[in-house]
């Protein structure tokens, strides 16, 4: 993966050094000559690839959900931060992917060596109908009704529409079920799959699932669960093997931000929360708590940091660093995992989505949990990381008989989607965060305290996140449509389909 991931370097190199040539033929003063006609789709597809790895790793949704508290600088885990900018994410990956769709269906472009290169038409398209379906689901789920048919067009349009989340909804349905049937071949150019067009057909398949749950309680239930149905039917994440994950290097330029932060900055932001140690993990004495946090004290002990207060902490006084594994500069990004998709499928069972009733949902819930332990000690071999953590199915069992974890038939509908929902927040731990606030808000679960010294208006936990100040300035039409269309452009706002 280390030599692929090279090669992926150096043709965004080379792609980046034939993007920027000049064009000598002055002859057409209204053309960009730093904008060849037809660029080359490989260095397009590896740039949206990398570029997508800064998009649901931020602090916030982390904060949000209160996997992390913060030492010193409260701000953000107080709400008091508004305005949120999606500008480079269009600018960046939405725009690659636009483009390769754009060069792989344009009669004048399409059969060009340098889009021929990286496969079939059909093939480019399916791969990047799928990224950019992940993309525009992260976006959406944060600011709700955003740019989506005119997004990523660059200077072609400034000042795009904003598309309702019900519509952007029922095109990704559509999206994430028409595009891997269009994937034939591996794309030689692949940083997140490495070519495993298997494995890009079942991400696909898991995001039309998690899309059609989301859509639970709106209108559109009906067209929601057919679309699970077929999803489900086409074929799922089965193992940890199938994880979508980004890969980081051992270097500084692709190195995980965790890293960035904590060991070449020097930067002690950020801790494990109360939340996640002393109030699930320690009381459910969970196997993982050594890979999620470090101890603190004489004699060592896990101690989490108050969440959400103006009070100053110090790392290793007052509250737990987060795990050594969580600073390696190769701790990998996780889109979306087999665990996740275990849970998914639990709620599913629990909601009458498909057969099997309590059987199958607690069949999911156990699975869930042994591939997130699985998936997690991994992460701390892998990281070379320590304490060296062994995980055994003994471990497992224990846990999993916890009375706060135990999954029975005879809980109430609501008690069985808590500790479903609760076992899948603690597996995003430090990956999804922004996935993680989304299902938070979609259920409830785990039940979250808003933070003690909360700044914003209504001192409880943000439903969305505001647009960019961008988008008022420049493009205020559509802006004022959008808001008047959904409501105040605050983070107490709902989402379409977050009913309470």
């Amino acid at each position: 993966m280390k030599n692929q991931f090279k090669k992926y370097i150096l043709l965004m190199m080379a792609g980046a050094s034939f993007l920027s040539a000049c064009k000598k033929d002055f002859g057409d003063l209204n053309t960009n000559p730093n904008t060849p006609l037809s660029p080359s789709t490989k260095f397009l597809f590896a740039s949206a690839v990398i570029g997508t790895r800064g998009v649901p790793n931020g602090a916030a949704g982390l904060l949000y959900v209160q996997h992390m508290a913060e030492f010193i600088y409260t701000n953000e885990s107080r709400y008091s931060q508004i305005q949120y900018s999606y500008d480079g994410i269009y600018s960046g990956p939405v725009q690659d992917l636009q483009r390769i769709i754009k060069l792989n269906t344009d009669p004048a472009t399409k059969a060009t060596k340098e889009v021929t290169d990286n496969g079939s038409n059909a093939n480019q398209i399916g791969h990047a109908r799928i990224l950019k379906a992940f993309l525009m689901l992260q976006i959406t789920d944060r600011w709700g009704n955003v740019p989506y048919t005119e997004s990523g067009l660059g200077l072609l349009n400034t000042q795009p529409k904003f598309d309702t989340q019900k519509f952007i909804y029922n095109d990704l349905l559509k999206e994430l079920k028409e595009a891997p049937l269009q994937i034939t071949t591996a794309q030689p150019n692949d940083p997140l799959f490495g070519g495993d067009i298997t494995k890009w057909k079942k991400w696909a398949n898991s995001l039309r699932a998690i899309v059609a749950l989301r859509m639970m309680k709106t209108e559109d239930v009906a067209t929601a669960k057919v679309a699970f149905t077929e999803a489900v039917a086409a074929g799922l994440m089965t193992s940890n093997a199938d994880n979508a994950i980004f890969a980081y290097q051992a270097n500084s330029t692709y190195e995980s931000p965790w890293y960035t932060n904590y060991v070449r900055n020097g930067r002690i932001d950020y801790g494990v929360s109360q939340t996640v140690v002393d109030k699930n993990m320690v009381v459910n004495a969970d196997p993982r708590l050594p890979i999620f946090s470090r101890t603190v004290g004489t004699p060592a002990a896990y101690k989490g940091i108050p969440y959400g207060v103006t009070d100053q902490y110090t790392a290793g006084v007052d509250g737990a660093l987060l795990g050594r594994a969580i600073y390696s500069n190769v701790f990998p990004l996780q889109l979306t995992t087999y665990s996740q998709m275990c849970f998914t499928m639990s709620e599913a069972a629990l909601e009458g989505w498909i057969p099997g009733g309590d059987a199958e949902m607690i069949n999911w819930y156990i699975k869930g949990i042994d591939a997130s332990m699985d998936q997690w000690a991994a992460i701390q071999v892998s990281t070379n990381a320590t304490p060296a953590v062994t995980i055994t199915a003994a471990n497992k069992l224990t846990y999993e008989a916890q009375p706060n974890v135990l999954l029975t038939a005879a809980l109430t509908h609501n008690q069985k989607l808590e500790k479903i929902q609760t076992q899948k927040w603690l597996n995003f731990y430090m990956n999804n965060g922004y996935e993680a606030w989304a299902e938070w808000r979609r259920t409830g679960y785990p039940v979250l305290v808003p933070a003690r010294d909360a700044a914003n208006a209504d001192k409880q936990i943000p439903r969305r996140q505001a647009y960019p100040k961008t988008e008022s300035d420049l493009n205020k039409t559509n802006y004022d449509a959008a808001v008047a269309a959904q409501g105040p452009d605050a983070l107490s706002t709902r989402l379409w389909w977050d009913k309470p």
